[in-house]
């Protein structure tokens, strides 16, 4: 790699330090069409990049984990606003790995994306004509496999216990698990542990998985699957043989962890017996953990981050009140701030303006007098994308998207992605459409299209 990590950076990196890194591969899971955050994600970002703390993409956060761990073979499978990703990632060479795309039209499911970026070109070809892995086969054992929408403390020390407990007990995949609200038990994949092995710290519990429910509210536990995988590729190499197109209506199919390989591991699939037993393993996790699943949940992520519930570093200033950008132009003596409270770069606050708590001001903003924001991010100025594929890049779009929030405006519990905002603003998604024109849609508004 172009970068050369000191000595003492790859003696704390558990994966250098032991040796072991060349066994492992991690592949981030970016390809989701994140339909639940329209209009963001089909005019402005594709959700791995969706920005925490007005700044830090959450992709980027696995990536410097992975770095930590000293796993420097990277890859990511990437569909929605494709380009976008590429072109904040690069080759990974900035950020010291080397990190390749699998590119999808239309996502072939967990299982798909795992399958091509670990097997690369000797993968199960479907459609060979149709997005075909130029990714090379990983020699390694193990991969690493967290989704690319997931926001979680869970660093490189635990990592490291992560792949100590996955070797130690031999298991084919071994699933990081944490609790949920009961009434959340809908919306993730549940599991039932046999016999667990009780710990201390934040990986409380470590067992074989004897059950999963995939999204049941009347499931009896509230042990939710994390999207986060350590994988050996010699399972990997059994069920790519019988991996199908990600396609609900086949008669018998298998392309989803959750839907398809979980329950086989289990005996649970009647169209699908493997050669031998895997085991599958969970370890439970009790710090902080979320899913950025709709927009709400979107919000409540970057209030974690402002309480410190979520680790992750902003390049703001730090101070008792929150976070500074360079370059902004305001009076602290004539603004009321309500911690927690994030202002980005060059920014404008103007005199009687109240902010927070949880006010997330990305770069470019000016915001008049007398306004109010709060429970609300507002995003810096991004590329906008039109139904018909073509980018208008964020230097294009200054003239219609002003970035302004005008006098006496009061912006509370919304996520404001562009433009010119003149009334209060309350529980919606804002931007600023091709045309010019100011788009207000509830914040719970969710597309009646697929969500793979």
């Amino acid at each position: 790699m172009p970068i050369h990590f000191s000595d003492s950076f790859l003696s704390n990196s558990w994966g250098h330090s032991s040796r072991i890194q060349t066994n492992l591969r991690g592949t981030i899971l970016g390809a989701g069409l994140g339909r639940r955050l329209d209009p963001l994600t089909t005019h402005h970002l594709p959700k791995p990049l969706f920005p925490l703390g007005g700044k830090v993409p959450i992709a980027e956060v696995w990536i410097q984990r992975m770095i930590e761990s000293g796993i420097t073979d990277v890859s990511m499978n990437i569909c929605v606003l494709a380009e976008t990703i590429k072109r904040h990632f690069g080759n990974g060479s900035r950020f010291g790995i080397d990190l390749k795309y699998l590119e999808e039209d239309t996502p072939t499911g967990t299982l798909g994306a795992v399958c091509k970026q670990a097997l690369g070109v000797n993968t199960k070809q479907l459609d060979p004509e149709k997005n075909p892995s130029t990714i090379s086969e990983f020699t390694g054992s193990t991969i690493l496999a967290p989704s690319g929408d997931i926001v979680t403390n869970f660093d490189s020390d635990l990592l490291e216990e992560m792949y100590a407990t996955h070797r130690k007990m031999g298991a084919a995949i071994t699933m990081v698990v944490t609790q949920v609200a009961e009434n959340r038990k809908k919306d993730f994949g549940t599991v039932v542990l046999k016999s667990p092995d009780q710990n201390k710290g934040l990986i409380s519990q470590s067992g074989q998985i004897e059950q999963f429910i995939e999204k049941d509210q009347n499931s009896p536990s509230n042990l939710t699957n994390a999207s986060i995988y350590m994988i050996e590729m010699d399972l990997l190499k059994t069920i790519d043989k019988v991996r199908t197109d990600a396609k609900a209506e086949l008669e018998n199919p298998f392309y989803d962890f959750g839907k398809h390989v979980f329950p086989a591991m289990l005996g649970k699939l009647p169209y699908i017996k493997l050669p031998k037993d895997y085991l599958l393993w969970a370890i439970q996790y009790d710090g902080g953990w979320f899913d950025v699943g709709n927009k709400r949940d979107y919000l409540k992520v970057n209030q974690h981050l402002l309480d410190g519930r979520i680790n992750v570093a902003l390049p703001y200033e730090k101070l008792l009140w929150g976070y500074l950008g360079t370059n902004v132009s305001i009076d602290f003596s004539t603004v009321d701030i309500h911690p927690p409270v994030v202002i980005g770069n060059d920014c404008v606050i103007e005199p009687g303006v109240k902010l927070g708590p949880y006010a997330i001001i990305g770069d470019g903003w000016i915001v008049e007098k007398n306004s109010t924001i709060r429970n609300s991010v507002l995003w810096e100025r991004y590329s906008y994308f039109p139904k018909n594929g073509a980018e208008v890049s964020a230097a294009d779009r200054r003239l219609i998207d002003r970035h302004e929030v005008r006098r006496d405006v009061t912006i509370d519990e919304s996520i404001i992605a562009s433009g010119t905002i003149t009334t209060d603003v309350t529980g919606k998604t804002v931007h600023v459409l091709e045309t010019g024109e100011l788009e207000g849609i509830s914040i719970d508004y969710i597309p009646d299209e697929p969500r793979a």
